[in-house]
């Protein structure tokens, strides 16, 4: 066996780097689907809907409500990576407020809508055929 010759470091290093593999595909399918996936939340906030295109609760007397009214509540609709994980952000404070009965994002535990899984599917694939290809 003593004929045998290689790097162990460079065996270690490659091992450790197919067991992080699913990670770093993880963390970069939430970095590049940020943005498409908030272009979807703020579709359906412009249209009035949840995440899942169910209209919003009535106003008080029965009219539709729209949240429009300075932009900063629509302009604050946004997913922000962090790690592996997609986390929504409502901007201003009073946001909170408006989002019990009028919720833009998915609840939490809930199923995603079938929009950010095709979304989500889409940028997995483009992520891991460019890795296999070596463009990472």
């Amino acid at each position: 066996m003593s004929g045998l010759k290689g790097n162990l470091g460079k065996l270690r290093e490659l091992e450790r780097g197919l067991r992080d593999l699913p990670r770093t595909l993880a963390i970069k399918v939430a970095a590049r689907s940020a943005s498409a996936i908030t272009d979807l939340a703020r579709a359906t906030f412009a249209a009035g809907e949840n995440a899942y295109g169910d209209p919003w609760e009535s106003g008080a007397h029965g009219e539709r409500v729209s949240l429009h009214r300075s932009g900063k509540l629509a302009a604050g609709v946004a997913y922000i990576a962090i790690g592996t994980k997609l986390r929504a952000k409502l901007g201003p404070s009073y946001a909170k407020y408006q989002i019990g009965k009028r919720p833009v994002f998915p609840r939490a535990g809930a199923h995603l809508p079938i929009a950010y899984v095709g979304t989500l599917r889409a940028k997995a694939g483009e992520i891991i055929r460019a890795d296999l290809r070596g463009a990472g």
